[in-house]
């Protein structure tokens, strides 16, 4: 098994929020790959489809191109599209292609969660 070998898991966390847990890269030949668990978790209907890339190594145009058409695809029918990275890499390309004014996008699964669930800050801020 390759070190960077794409996995993409699905996990509901509330009625309206969906985990897309991605690790590996995401380049030309995982992108539909990612797209197809992006559609997988937006048909269970929840308004927030949250993407965690904290574990990605490596992201490419084709990869964003896919979370874009994602977004538009998800905002069409009412939800959103939420990223976590903080790789610097992932971090600085969004940047420069403008996509981090685009796509929500959180440092850590933590601040997301908190920012997404109430019932998560409330816990966090109890000491639980």
């Amino acid at each position: 098994m390759c070190l960077d070998e794409f996995r993409a898991a699905v996990a509901s966390l509330t009625r309206d929020l969906v985990l897309v847990s991605v690790s590996g890269e995401l380049d030309l030949y995982t992108a539909g790959q990612l797209q197809a668990r992006i559609d997988e978790a937006g048909a269970v209907g929840a308004d927030t489809v949250l993407v965690d890339l904290s574990e990605v190594s490596f992201v490419d145009s084709t990869a964003l191109a896919a979370l874009v058409q994602e977004t538009k695809r998800l905002e069409g029918r009412g939800h959103s599209l939420v990223l976590v990275t903080n790789d610097p890499r992932t971090r600085r390309v969004l940047e420069v292609t403008g996509l981090d004014r685009v796509l929500l996008t959180y440092a850590t699964l933590h601040d997301a969660l908190s920012d997404l669930i109430p019932e998560h800050a409330a816990a966090a801020a109890a000491g639980g």
